[in-house]
């Protein structure tokens, strides 16, 4: 039986009711794993990018407006996400959710991501604590002129005041850059996330 809009609807509609309670409910690792694969076995999802080198797909919710200002940045994001080796799954939007983009699969690892593209300085501080509303995870993708120290700075202070943060991955150009919670604690933090940024 085809899935109708409406049907679509509710299913998007289920699906953000499911990943509000990963994202802000008090679930363990495994029960959040275990809601995050059902929810990429939903036929909901239909395939969008493969790349053939490491057999990784990006599979896009059936009611995803593809002229959504949001929606280029996205498939860049997951083209480049394909080509690191995860498997991308774009997520359902609702009027007035805060459900995250992405849910990103690499192995055994399934995780939601929340993607911020950063046009400048001025936008950093502002994209990052909308961020932290829809997930625990973070994506940056960087394509404006930004200064890495002002970056590096941003994303320490940023970390030390949002405790719940788990992770922060930075995109540079397809490069990624990943940035926990332990390595902002290090006293050359900035130092070393300009060395990463300069390669």
């Amino acid at each position: 039986m085809p899935l109708t809009l409406r049907k679509l609807s509710n299913i998007a509609e289920d699906i953000v009711i499911k990943l509000t309670d990963v994202t802000h409910g008090n679930l363990n690792n495994r029960d959040k794993a275990n809601i995050l694969g059902e929810l990429i076995q939903h036929k909901g999802f239909v395939t969008k990018l493969k790349d053939n080198e490491t057999k990784t797909v990006t599979k896009v919710f059936r009611n995803i407006n593809e002229i959504d200002v949001e929606y280029n940045d996205n498939m860049n994001v997951a083209k480049t996400l394909n080509r690191l080796g995860y498997n991308v799954f774009m997520l359902p939007k609702l009027l007035n959710s805060k459900s995250p983009d992405f849910i990103l699969k690499k192995g055994n690892n399934i995780y939601l991501y929340e993607l911020k593209t950063i046009y400048g300085k001025n936008s950093l501080n502002h994209r990052l604590e909308k961020a932290s509303l829809q997930s625990d995870r973070i994506i940056l993708n960087i394509v404006g002129n930004v200064d890495s120290r002002y970056v590096a700075d941003t994303i320490k202070d940023f970390y030390l005041q949002n405790r719940h943060i788990k992770a922060i991955k930075v995109l540079l150009g397809g490069k990624p850059i990943d940035v926990r919670y332990g390595h902002v604690q290090n006293r050359k933090f900035v130092d070393l996330f300009m060395r990463w940024w300069a390669r």
